[in-house]
């Protein structure tokens, strides 16, 4: 695991190149390298995890090809091999040499042969031409930004000169607002945007070209059938066994997040079997409603593992707020990003230099007991003539305006909202989404530019999937990538510890895809073949058990002695100073609704007053102010 950045443009210095390199060190503190020649930097920060040496430091040059790469390609024994028997040779063990030269040998089609993930850049000194490439789930982030006939990368944000609050993107803001992240290409910063996930990106002569070379809507066209349950479950259970051995391989410690459900306890239960004893690290709150440490600790002694457990409070939870966006280098609302960081560090404390995580397994297997119940509340929705859903929706928006302060008047507009959508795409991103179109017009200054790139493709909405499959392959898209990845790999790095999520494997997600439904949802139980796979090696009281989720009991704790923050950050001096794009009338009405509600023991919305909260962090840890 590694940071990489670089240009090409005539206007960039050494000492820009260098200045972009020293805000990725904490993503690899343990060499560092540069290329400059002419108009074009590459620059390196590496994590070494696989073949430790010198040697297989970067940048990596071979013949007129320069590499810097972040991430790991799994099968790159058997790569070598096959390059081997074409007549390359190797002077290094490791994967960033059978990368190099598999380009070489292939050009960029090498990318079909890669079981990995991976986020990279390779320059043709001949050609002067560059190649970014970002792997099929997003597992790895790559971010970059074209001015003119320059093109800028990065594997994080801090690294972009541009990245500073008064150069906010709307579209960026309004993700934020309405999902807790930004969306797809989007970025909180005019100018800088994401590589999406299974693309490459080529740029040559001045000239950038995107192209896609994996979707996963491909692969829900085309489902297994007339196959036996039994026949299907030895099918998964070897593709878990492959991906997860794959992502054992390392020249250093390996540890588990641990979290005791379904999912965790599969990679714990099958890498027990078929690599020995493994070591786990949970995370657990202080709060019972929210502490999973004594199923995982129940699961861990099953099967002896290394086990290692710690306790949030509301007193360290405090404290790591303050450093939050030092991690997070945009807004960002999940809060369980603290924890997250939190078990990074307990990992290295314990030697630890790879981690995996079980992110991915929900969106596979049905597993948010959420999409089945915004699917039956759809079903009750949209079967309503769509003039009368329109004329509902008009007078519950209306009342929610007359009602101004009032957590009625909060409901009233999501049902109207909802009311309106024609087809369950719309209808499920409303569901997920905290600012509704109405409030989006009327609460935030030019939100008319704002681009809802979070959209499936028309061929896949008017397909004959069902609502279910619709909503799990948007969160795969975009709710995976955007939110979920981008957590564990900041949390992970900013501890300087690489995280693998063995259920991303591209072979696992694609046999998934295909999976018919009712193997992954099932009379109401969620992950129904997973289960049978885990129930071959451990009995089902160990993990059927109610979903928690990885999740901070976060309106708990600032009821108890945290929400002074919100009187203190949100007032409308500093609020309005710091965003005056948005109409602070929308905040007052929220902190009342919150501060009513507390005083009933209610949470009613706890995420919209967290997302503003963490407009100002951001901000005082960026600015300083």
């Amino acid at each position: 695991m590694c940071g990489i950045s670089g240009f090409i443009d005539h206007r960039k210095s050494l000492d820009d190149l260098h200045a972009m390199q020293q805000c990725l060190h904490h993503r690899g503190p343990d060499a560092q390298g540069i290329f400059f020649e002419g108009n074009a930097g590459l620059a390196h920060n590496r994590l070494s995890i696989i073949d430790l040496s010198e040697s297989a430091n970067q940048p990596f040059i071979y013949e007129n090809l320069v590499l810097v790469y972040n991430g790991e390609i799994y099968n790159y024994a058997e790569i070598k091999r096959e390059l081997v028997s074409a007549g390359y040779t190797f002077t290094t063990h490791s994967d960033t040499e059978v990368l190099l030269k598999g380009f070489h040998a292939w050009g960029i089609d090498v990318l079909h042969k890669l079981i990995g993930m991976f986020a990279f850049a390779i320059y043709d000194k001949a050609n002067q031409q560059l190649y970014l490439v970002r792997d099929r789930l997003g597992v790895k982030p790559l971010y970059y930004s074209i001015d003119g006939d320059a093109i800028c990368f990065a594997s994080e944000l801090k690294a972009f000169p541009q990245a500073k609050t008064d150069a906010i993107d709307y579209s960026g803001l309004v993700d934020y607002l309405r999902y807790g992240f930004t969306v797809s290409s989007n970025t909180f910063f005019k100018g800088i945007e994401k590589l999406l996930p299974g693309h490459y990106l080529h740029f040559a002569r001045g000239k950038a070209r995107v192209v896609s070379f994996w979707d996963a809507e491909d692969y829900v066209y085309d489902p297994l059938t007339g196959q036996s349950e039994e026949k299907l479950a030895d099918e998964l259970e070897a593709l878990l066994v492959s991906s997860f051995k794959y992502r054992m391989v390392s020249d250093v410690p390996v540890g588990i997040f641990f979290s005791g459900g379904i999912d965790s306890t599969a990679l714990v239960a099958l890498l027990s079997k078929h690599v020995g004893t493994v070591n786990t690290f949970t995370i657990g709150f202080d709060d019972p409603a929210f502490d999973e440490t004594p199923f995982a600790r129940k699961i861990a002694s099953r099967f002896k593992t290394n086990h290692t457990e710690r306790i949030l409070s509301v007193k360290e939870a405090k404290e790591r707020l303050g450093s939050f966006y030092k991690i997070y280098d945009e807004p960002f609302y999940d809060s369980s990003g603290i924890p997250t960081s939190l078990v990074s560090e307990l990992a290295r404390e314990k030697g630890m230099k790879v981690v995996l995580s079980s992110e991915g397994g929900d969106e596979l297997f049905g597993g948010y007991t959420s999409y089945q119940r915004y699917y039956n509340y759809g079903k009750r929705v949209l079967s309503v003539p769509l003039f009368a859903r329109r004329l509902s929706s008009h007078l519950l928006v209306g009342l929610d305006n007359l009602l101004n302060v009032s957590a009625l008047g909060n409901k009233l507009n999501k049902a109207g909202q909802l009311l309106q959508n024609t087809n369950w795409q719309n209808f499920y991103k409303t569901c997920v989404s905290t600012l509704d179109v109405s409030r989006q017009e009327r609460y935030i200054k030019n939100a008319s530019v704002y681009r809802d790139l979070a959209t499936l493709a028309d061929k896949t909405t008017k397909s004959t999937l069902h609502p279910i499959e619709l909503f799990m392959l948007w969160d795969l898209k975009y709710l995976l990538p955007d939110d979920f990845l981008l957590k564990i790999d900041r949390a992970t790095m900013h501890h300087s510890l690489e995280s693998r999520e063995p259920f991303l494997d591209h072979r696992l997600v694609e046999f998934c895809l295909r999976l018919p439904l009712h193997y992954k949802i099932r009379n109401g139980q969620t992950k129904y073949l997973l289960r049978k796979v885990i129930e071959r090696h451990l009995a089902p009281e160990y993990f059927n058990r109610p979903k928690m989720g990885f999740s901070i009991p976060l309106f708990n704790w600032f009821k108890k002695d945290m929400d002074y923050l919100f009187q203190t950050y949100l007032s409308e001096e500093k609020f309005t100073h710091a965003w005056p794009m948005i109409d602070y009338a929308w905040v007052q009405r929220q902190m009342e609704i919150y501060f009513r509600s507390k005083s009933v023991n209610q949470e009613l919305n706890m995420v919209i007053m967290w997302k503003f909260l963490g407009l100002m962090l951001w901000r005082e840890t960026v600015t300083g102010q």
